[in-house]
């Protein structure tokens, strides 16, 4: 017999695992020193790119307010010129921030996102620079080299149309970085970087309100000067002397027609001509009917008892088309200060043998016509005469525009020149815009305060008003921001007004003021959401009317002076804010609307603590 097969062993060779985890070892070990390397020389890229746009957006950044600088003060060429040596360096901080290496590093964490800030300034200012700022400069120069004409009466549109799609792309452009821009989050910033973050989110922020009203502009003014077809507006002249919360009483309506540019006085009428209306041009909300009474929509001299002038011109749009048969396109206010404004530009006008310029415009208009014409349609017509032969030598081509331009601004930035359109694509460009004077709508007016003035004299004492509205104090609380301010008046009738004036100028006594004395009506408007405190009248406590208008605890109270007597209201806005502190992050800005006097604008921003 044979024997069994013996069990065959199976080779076990002892150093092949040795020789695996060797080598597998030494992959890990080249591994991750490959990957440090990759890492040392991708972080030597970021830095050597990084100090590369560093050193270009800070050369470019000390460069862009010369850009700024000329576009506000309408040189297009040295807008141009300083725009070209800005370019090249936010183009190549631009290139130095993009890339895989620098997608990757804005995922990493600890600092990825002062990664993705700093990559996101360099490619907004090369944006800005590229795609902004060119069209801007380019429409400034348009119009420093005089390529905007005004000649016998008609408004060369051509160059503003051709910038208009320009303007419009750069509108859009913007709009895509200040998104970004303020999607940046500061608090997830070292504090190296959230502090350029917070400036260029501020600069930014600045930029796009210039770009915003040069897209306005290149879009509304061929339009409302007829490009589309012939327009026709109103425009009211109001009186400071019988002060109205614009502005003033309307003194005398002129209509303009538009048509391609070319501007027409078309007619002129007094108050006389326009209504009475019993019973209301239209419906008034019960809040609009509690604060100013039906007068509102009855007297067309009464349609601005409200700030708000959306309203005031819709209601008197209503009226001249009811008493004339004509529709308008808009309505437009000039006070007799913005008159003067213009006269600085035009120079001196003659109007029935009276020379009128722009040191005695006010004077001339609001005190000597009621002692040398007779009141009612004599001096509503003087007033129409003056104001139409200002606009018309404003708009014949002898008046510099840059002057005229000059004024109109001026008299836009105190609240004395008001601009409503009838139709709605155009208001809604309009309503943010400081010409609109929309305290009840405007988004851009929600935390403004206001203190506005109406007169219950029936007379024309006005003119005798000084008036200030002073900001006194701030102070965060729990539940939100407070600001106190203080309202002074003052006249200075001489002491025998009741006797020495014209009895329409006092107005006799027939609103039940003393001759010679001065009443007035105020009315307090704290920010949306918020309500007027702590009113105290020369020091005491006092009590007021508040109605609910459009989000607005309005508080009104009345007072009257007599000749070179004072009085001093002081009242306190509370702001919602996001409460449960009263700490302050920092100082932000509010606008006060007041009503503009012979002495005094109705606009001015402040500063406040930003609270919560």
């Amino acid at each position: 017999m044979s024997a069994p097969d013996a069990a065959v062993p199976t080779p076990q060779p002892a150093t092949r695992p040795t020789k695996r985890k060797g080598r597998t070892a030494g992959w890990v070990i080249l591994s991750l020193f490959l990957l440090l390397v990759a890492l040392l020389v991708c972080g030597a890229l970021l830095a050597r790119d990084a100090l590369a746009a560093r050193s270009s957006l800070t050369e470019a950044i000390e460069k862009v307010p010369a850009v700024e600088e000329a576009l506000r003060s309408g040189d297009g060429g040295a807008a141009e010129a300083a725009l070209a040596e800005v370019q090249p360096l936010t183009a190549d901080a631009r290139a130095s921030t993009d890339g895989p290496l620098w997608w990757l590093a804005g995922r990493a964490p600890f600092f990825g996102a002062d990664v993705r800030a700093f990559s996101t300034a360099a490619w907004a200012l090369d944006e800005i620079t590229q795609e902004v700022l060119p069209p801007l400069a380019a429409a400034a120069a348009t119009v420093s080299e005089g390529g905007v004409q005004v000649h016998d009466g008609t408004v060369d549109l051509a160059p503003l149309t051709a910038a208009a799609p320009q303007i419009e792309s750069a509108a859009g452009t913007m709009t895509a970085v200040v998104d970004r821009v303020d999607a940046l989050d500061v608090a997830d910033l070292h504090d190296e970087l959230a502090g350029p973050v917070v400036d260029l989110q501020d600069k930014v922020d600045t930029l796009d309100g210039l770009v915003t009203t040069a897209h306005r502009t290149t879009t509304l003014l061929p339009a409302m000067l007829g490009a589309g077809g012939p327009r026709t507006y109103v425009v009211m002249a109001l009186n400071s002397a019988e002060l109205r919360a614009p502005g003033g009483i309307p003194g005398a309506f002129a209509a303009i027609g538009t048509d391609d540019g070319t501007i027409t006085l078309t007619g002129q009428a007094s108050t006389s001509a326009v209504g009475p209306f019993p019973g209301g041009i239209r419906p008034l909300t019960p809040a609009e009917e509690n604060l100013f009474g039906p007068n509102l929509a009855t007297y067309v001299q009464d349609t601005v008892l409200t700030p708000d002038f959306p309203t005031a011109a819709r209601l008197s749009a209503d009226m001249w088309t009811a008493s004339q048969g004509q529709e308008v396109d808009g309505v437009l206010t000039l006070d007799p200060v913005a008159l003067s404004y213009l006269l600085e530009a035009t120079g001196p006008v003659d109007v029935a043998g009276t020379t009128i310029d722009a040191g005695n415009a006010v004077s001339t208009l609001l005190s000597d016509a009621y002692e040398e014409l007779d009141p009612g349609e004599e001096t509503d017509a003087f007033f129409a005469a003056v104001a139409s032969s200002v606009l018309s030598v404003a708009l014949s081509g002898s008046t510099d525009p840059a002057s005229l331009l000059s004024a109109l601004q001026r008299a836009s930035s105190e609240h004395r020149m008001l601009v409503w359109s009838a139709h709605e694509d155009e208001q809604e460009l309009l309503t943010d815009t400081v010409v609109s004077g929309d305290i009840d709508s405007s988004e851009r007016a929600a935390d403004t305060v206001g203190v506005f003035f109406n007169d219950a004299t029936a007379g024309k004492m006005d003119y005798y008003l000084d008036s200030s509205v002073q900001h006194v104090s701030s102070e965060c609380t729990a539940s939100g921001r407070s600001d106190t301010f203080r309202v002074d008046l003052t006249s200075n009738a001489p002491a025998d007004a009741a006797t020495d004036l014209p009895w329409y100028v006092t107005g006799g006594g027939i609103s039940g003021t003393p001759p010679g004395n001065i009443r007035t009506d105020l009315f307090l408007y704290p920010p949306r959401g918020g309500r007027i405190v702590n009113t105290t009248a020369d020091g005491t406590l006092t009590g007021s009317k508040v109605v609910e208008n459009h989000g607005r605890a309005v508080a009104m109270l009345q007072r009257e002076l007599s000749p070179g007597q004072s009085t001093s209201v002081t009242f306190t806005v509370t702001s919602g804010g996001t409460g449960g502190t009263s700490a302050s992050s920092g100082t932000g800005q509010i606008d006060v609307w007041s009503t503009p006097t012979i002495r005094q604008g109705g606009l001015a921003t402040i500063e406040v603590p930003v609270c919560g």
